[in-house]
C-alpha cells in the first residue's frame, strides 16, 4: 500500500473506510484505538488518554493553519464515536493503520516524523498500562499478551528501530 499516492489513499479512506474530509488528520489515533480495544474493553482512563492525545494532536496541527478550523466538532465526535466509544473490528483497525501509515508520515522533516511516531508509541504504552483486566497480576502480566503483541506490530508498522536506543 505504500505505492499509493496521497490522492489514492484519500480516495480509499473515503470510499472503503468512511474516513471523510479532514478526519484523515485523526488517523494518528488509530494505533491508540487498537491498543484501547485489544482487551475488548474501552476503560475510562484509556479513553481519557486518547482524548488527551487527540487534543494535543489537533492543537499542534491547528498551529500550522493559522487559525483556520481544521476539524469541526462534529467531525471529531463522529471519529471518536466510531473508533473509541464503539468497538470497531480488529481487521478494520489493522487495515486503517497500514493504509494510514503511508499517509500520516509524509512530512519531509524526518526528525518530526520520528517524534510523532514515538509519541504514538508512548501513548499506546500509557493506554496499555492504564487499566489491567484483573487483579492481582503477576509482575509480567501488567500488559496482557495481546497488548505486547500489538505493541510489537505497531513498532514494525511505524518502522521504529529500537536498536539505536540500546547502548
Amino acid at each position: 500500500m505504500s505505492d499509493l499516492s496521497r490522492e489514492e489513499v484519500l480516495n480509499l479512506m473515503d470510499s472503503q473506510f468512511g474516513i471523510t474530509g479532514n478526519q484523515v488528520y485523526l488517523l494518528d489515533l488509530i494505533p491508540l484505538a487498537e491498543m484501547l480495544w485489544v482487551d475488548g474493553k474501552n476503560q475510562p482512563e484509556e479513553i481519557n488518554l486518547v482524548y488527551e492525545f487527540a487534543i494535543n494532536h489537533i492543537a499542534e496541527l491547528s498551529s500550522h493553519v493559522e487559525g483556520e478550523e481544521l476539524l469541526s466538532e462534529s467531525e471529531i465526535n463522529d471519529f471518536m464515536r466510531r473508533f473509541i466509544h464503539t468497538r470497531p473490528s480488529k481487521e478494520l483497525l489493522s487495515a486503517l493503520r497500514t493504509l494510514a501509515n503511508s499517509f500520516i508520515f509524509q512530512n519531509q522533516d524526518v526528525k518530526q516524523n520520528e517524534q510523532r511516531k514515538q509519541r504514538i508509541i508512548d501513548f499506546c504504552i500509557d493506554i496499555a498500562s492504564a487499566a489491567v483486566t484483573q487483579y492481582p497480576y503477576d509482575r509480567h502480566d501488567r500488559f496482557i499478551d495481546e497488548e505486547k503483541q500489538l505493541l510489537s506490530e505497531l513498532m514494525r508498522t511505524l518502522n521504529i528501530n529500537t536498536d539505536s536506543e540500546i547502548s
